[in-house]
């Protein structure tokens, strides 16, 4: 995505960073089994429901486009691997 870390923290709402953020809520979902709320205090102190929309819209893209799922399945295993 070529987005740091300080801009998926941020309050920044242009679609590159917003798809970087709710692919990285995933992610976090997905390894680390953190709570809502602790996901939300990690992206910029979001809401929980703001963290429940991230995951389902992944969830959603990820049905529609087996590449975009693909690619999302790939980050998750490379970073629980390490």
């Amino acid at each position: 995505y070529s987005v740091s870390a300080a801009d998926i923290r941020s309050a920044k709402r242009n679609s590159a960073v917003a798809a970087a953020r709710r692919t990285a809520i995933y992610v976090i979902r997905e390894i680390t089994g953190m709570s809502m709320e602790d996901i939300g205090k990690e992206v910029g102190g979001r809401d929980h429901s703001t963290i429940v929309y991230a995951i389902q819209k992944v969830e959603s893209r990820m049905e529609k486009e087996p590449s975009f799922k693909g690619m999302v399945s790939d980050i998750v295993k490379n970073i629980s691997e390490s």
